[in-house]
């Protein structure tokens, strides 16, 4: 391993152990975008099925997810007027269905995981998103978007633990340093395959995937990104 490759794990595993974000922010909005009105909520859906889907929601226009990395993953959309209000979604993936409802509470972000089950066929799981940061670094989240029970997200090749024990359908975040490491996320003990942190800003947000079950886990890396509020 290189010295300047040792020098950036280094440096992410200090970040990734300084947990506390300083500010609640929607970094994701760019600075002069028009915000929607008090009252609304972001939603974003993610494919964590194994066959492309079409999203339905009674809320927002229909989205299409493929199956190839950040095609799964849907920017955060904004939602207005959610208070006391069921979100209905209608799911398609091949000859598989699935309606469901969700809540999200005003100012909240909320991921929408749609997995495949064996025994229920899809299945739609929200999580709750952790929305603050620190605008001097990246802000790292990891979704468990498994059947496994305790997934985790480890600094390459053998560093120390960031996620420990993401339960299933679960995700948990924090700040790290914006600098170049490779991490691996494994599932009841069976590693994905590495993946790089690199070319990551301070203030932007950034979620690992970690998806499939058995002897074949796989994870990816995306951007977070938010639609543009439209009034």
């Amino acid at each position: 391993m290189s010295h300047h490759c040792q020098i950036g794990q280094r440096m992410l595993a200090a970040g990734f152990l300084m947990m506390g974000f300083s500010e609640a922010a929607l970094a994701q909005n760019q600075v002069y975008d028009p915000l929607p009105p008090p009252g609304s909520a972001y939603v974003r859906f993610v494919n964590a099925a194994d066959l492309a889907i079409t999203v339905k929601p009674d809320f927002v226009g229909v989205q299409q997810l493929g199956t190839a990395g950040a095609q799964r993953v849907s920017p955060f959309l904004p939602i207005e007027k959610v208070a006391g209000r069921l979100l209905s979604i209608d799911v398609q993936a091949g000859t598989r269905s699935v309606k469901a409802s969700i809540r999200a509470d005003a100012g909240s972000y909320v991921t929408v995981l749609i997995e495949s089950d064996a025994a229920k066929g899809l299945v739609v799981v929200p999580v709750i998103d952790n929305t603050e940061f620190n605008q001097s670094r990246a802000r790292l989240s990891f979704y468990n978007a498994t059947s496994c029970a305790a997934a985790s997200l480890t600094i390459d090749p053998d560093g120390p633990v960031v996620f420990p024990d993401v339960a299933a359908g679960a995700a948990k975040a924090r700040s790290v340093n914006p600098v170049t490491a490779k991490i691996h996320a494994a599932c009841d003990g069976k590693p994905a395959p590495s993946i790089s942190l690199e070319g990551m800003e301070a203030g932007a947000m950034y979620s690992v995937w970690l998806m499939g079950a058995g002897v074949s886990p796989r994870s990816f890396l995306t951007r977070d990104a938010t639609a543009k509020y439209k009034p």
